[in-house]
């Protein structure tokens, strides 16, 4: 074999050695992308189970029981743990918001269970009066604001019990009592 068409074959080698390469980059990418974004469905899903847990304390929960049937019953102090709760769990399910569409499989019915999570922690009596005031303060993004201010609007008013979904199944559809 003369030395010009050994280096045709050395040059093709080279070529597939470079596909070769690109494929398995790909692959690579496209696996880690995926662990980082199962990690951070992880690292949601803890930050919720962290907020929810904080009713573990017999006392902290009696409050927020409190704060949902009458806000203004509220001390200031517990006025300011209450609505600092709400708060936090605004921006834990709104974290959430930001990956709709993108729930990885296994995760089926999370966005419905997070919202109806969201509407039974905002539309109580005690929650609908922090919010009124609260909603002024500017003290969460506007498209929060909105999207609050919508839950709100389209869940009815009710005395203390949680809001509910009907319609049919597998179907669900706005808040209703």
């Amino acid at each position: 074999m003369a030395l010009d068409q050994l280096s045709v074959v050395a040059e093709l080698v080279a070529a597939f050695a470079v596909v070769c390469s690109l494929v398995f980059l790909g692959y690579e990418l496209r696996e880690g992308n995926r662990q980082a974004r199962l990690s951070n469905w992880r690292e949601l899903l803890e930050a919720l189970r962290e907020f929810k847990s904080q009713t573990n304390d017999l006392s902290f929960a009696e409050m927020i029981e409190r704060g949902h049937k009458d806000f203004a019953a509220l001390e200031s102090h517990e006025k300011r743990a209450f609505g600092l709760y709400l708060e936090q769990g605004i921006h834990v399910y709104g974290n959430f918001n930001k990956h709709t569409g993108r729930i990885p499989p296994g995760y089926v019915g999370l966005e419905d269970a997070l919202e109806n999570s969201l509407t039974d922690l905002l539309t109580t009596p005690g929650a609908r009066a922090w919010w009124e005031e609260a909603r002024g303060r500017k003290r969460l993004m506007s498209a929060t604001i909105s999207r609050v201010d919508k839950l709100m609007s389209e869940t009815p008013r009710v005395s203390n019990a949680p809001a509910v979904r009907v319609g049919a199944p597998g179907k669900p559809v706005g808040r209703r009592v």
